[in-house]
């Protein structure tokens, strides 16, 4: 994988990538069509996209649709040296599919999806509790999300 952080963007591939977070099901063909280039250089540029790290086109599926009942957002305050272990820990349960190291009120953000809310106070209760290195965890359970969105591009967003 090339460094992506040394690419710059330009306004076709913006575009691209605009028309994939609408739909990442279209075809060369129709991306070709929409961003005003040939299907040759559509391809050409979501390959490269791809292939430099900066894109992935993935399934996101609707955790409710799937049985998960329960989803919260945690805040995890950890012991001064022990945030890559934490933070590794928390990344081996099935349940959290997002672990972020930060930097501020927390030191590691995750979110946690289980199917009932007795699985999260296990978690809590138990899980949790055994980490080496955890301070404390405050868990804002989410009543309803108003929006669930995978959409970066902006006005001027990848332009230096």
């Amino acid at each position: 994988m090339k460094d992506s952080a040394s690419r710059n963007l330009d306004a076709l591939d913006i575009k691209l990538i605009e028309e994939l977070e609408a739909d990442g099901r279209q075809t060369n063909s129709e991306l070709a069509r929409l961003i005003g280039t040939s299907k040759a250089t559509a391809r050409r540029k979501l390959n490269s996209l791809i292939d430099d790290g900066i894109i992935s086109i993935v399934a996101v599926a609707d955790p409710q649709t799937q049985g998960y009942k329960t989803v919260a957002t945690m805040g995890i305050k950890v012991q001064p040296g022990e945030v890559d272990s934490v933070a590794n820990k928390l990344a081996s349960y099935v349940n959290v599919p997002f672990v972020i190291i930060t930097a501020g009120r927390y030191d590691i953000i995750t979110i946690v999806m289980f199917r009932e809310p007795e699985d999260l106070s296990q978690f809590i209760r138990n899980e949790l509790g055994e980490i080496a290195g955890l301070i404390s965890a405050e868990t804002m359970v989410y009543l309803k999300i108003k929006k669930f969105s995978f959409t970066f591009t902006g006005e001027n967003q990848f332009q230096n």
